[in-house]
C-alpha cells in the first residue's frame, strides 16, 4: 500500500510539472528517453548513497555526513593523480579515504557510544572542513585528461552500477543473516547483544558500506561534472535522507525499504528537474524564484514520509521490538 501511494505521488508530481513546464508533456519517445536518462545520470550519487542509507536508518542510525564524504573523495581524487598516472593513483586514494571515513563514522558511534546524529554532524563539518583543506578556493578538473573516465558518468554506466548495487544488494541483503542481524540493532540493540549479534562489527561494517558507495558516488559525480570544488555536493545528504525516509524505512529502525528508496529517489529527482524547467513560469507567476521551493518541498516530504510510516506500520510513535526482548541494559 506504502508503494502504491509513493507511485501515486510520482505521477501527480510528474502531471504537475507538465502543466507548468517543468516535465515534458507532449514530446517523442525519444525526448522521453533523454529525459530519463538525464534523471538517471544526475540522480545516481544519490541513488547510490540512498542504498547505504537505507540499511544504516534501518539499525536506527542516521549518516548526515555523506555529502560532505562523497566530496572530500572528490578532492581527494582531483589532488591525488592526475592524466596516466590517475588510475593507480587517485582512485586507491580516493577508496581508501572512502572506507576510512566510513570506518570512522562507525568506530565513534559503535566504540565510543556516540549517538549516530551527533556522531556524523561531527564528521560532516569536519569532512567538509578537509575538503577546503584539500582544494582550497580551487576549482579542480583533473578529470577531463582521463582517458575514458567520462564514460562512467554517460547513463549506460549509471544504470550498470545502480542495477548492480541494488540488485546484488538487494539480493544479499534480502536472503543473508546479515540482514536478520542489521534489522535487529534498529528494532532492539539490547535484545540483538543478547541474541549473540555482533553488535560493533556489523555497525562498523553498515558504516563502512556507506563509505564504499560515496566512493561510487563521487567517481559518478566526477565523471559527469569533470571538476570538482570545496563546496560540492552541499546539501546532499538532505536529498538522500528524505528519499530513504519517504521510500518507508522507518527512522526509528528495524526495517528497510529498498524499493521505497528507490521510488523516494525518483520523486526527490523529479522534483528538482521539474523546478529547473518550471523556472519560466514561475518567473510569469510567482513574486521568487521557483528554485526556492526545493528545500521547502524536501522538508514536507520529510515530515510525510514519517507521517505515513506511522501511519501504515499502525503503531504510530512507538518502535517495533521482538516479543520478549529484555527491558534492562545488556553489557556491552
Amino acid at each position: 500500500m506504502k508503494l502504491a501511494v509513493l507511485a501515486a505521488l510520482l505521477v501527480l508530481e510528474a502531471a504537475l510539472f507538465a502543466a507548468i513546464g517543468g516535465f515534458p508533456a507532449s514530446a517523442s519517445l525519444k525526448d522521453y528517453v533523454d529525459y530519463g536518462e538525464s534523471l538517471l545520470v544526475q540522480s545516481c550519487p544519490i541513488l547510490l548513497l540512498a542504498f547505504g542509507m537505507t540499511i544504516v536508518i534501518s539499525t536506527a542510525g542516521i549518516d548526515l555526513s555523506v555529502g560532505s564524504m562523497t566530496a572530500l573523495v572528490a578532492c581527494v581524487m582531483a589532488v591525488a593523480g592526475e592524466g596516466a598516472t590517475f588510475w593507480a593513483t587517485a582512485v586507491p586514494a580516493g577508496l581508501a579515504v572512502a572506507l576510512l571515513a566510513g570506518l570512522a563514522n562507525g568506530a565513534t558511534i559503535a566504540l565510543l557510544d556516540v549517538p549516530p546524529i551527533i556522531a556524523t554532524l561531527g564528521t560532516m563539518i569536519l569532512y567538509r572542513g578537509l575538503c577546503w583543506v584539500t582544494v582550497g578556493d580551487r576549482e579542480m578538473d583533473p578529470f577531463f585528461d582521463v582517458r575514458h573516465y567520462e564514460h562512467l558518468g554517460e547513463p549506460l554506466a549509471a544504470l550498470v552500477l545502480v542495477a548492480l548495487v541494488y540488485g546484488g544488494g538487494t539480493l544479499y541483503f534480502g536472503a543473508s543473516r546479515w540482514r536478520r542481524e542489521v534489522l535487529m540493532l534498529g528494532g532492539n540493540r539490547v535484545a540483538a547483544r543478547y541474541a549473540g549479534v555482533p553488535v560493533v562489527r556489523r555497525t562498523l561494517e553498515v558504516y563502512a558500506l556507506v563509505g564504499l558507495l560515496a566512493f561510487l558516488a563521487a567517481v559518478t559525480f566526477t565523471a559527469r561534472q569533470g571538476s570538482v570544488t570545496a563546496s560540492a555536493l552541499a546539501g546532499l545528504e538532505l536529498k538522500v535522507i528524505v528519499a530513504v525516509v519517504l521510500g518507508g524505512t522507518r527512522v526509528e529502525g528495524g526495517s528497510a525499504s529498498v524499493l521505497g528508496s528507490l521510488l523516494g529517489v525518483a520523486i526527490i529527482a523529479v522534483l528538482d528537474e521539474g523546478l529547473r524547467g518550471a523556472k519560466r513560469w514561475g518567473d510569469e507567476h510567482l513574486p521568487f524564484e521557483v528554485a526556492h521551493l526545493r528545500f521547502v518541498s524536501l522538508g514536507l516530504l520529510l515530515a510525510a514520509g514519517v507521517w505515513l510510516n506511522a501511519r501504515f506500520a499502525g503503531r504510530p510513535g512507538r518502535r517495533r521490538s521482538r516479543k520478549g526482548a529484555p527491558s534492562v541494559e545488556a553489557p556491552r
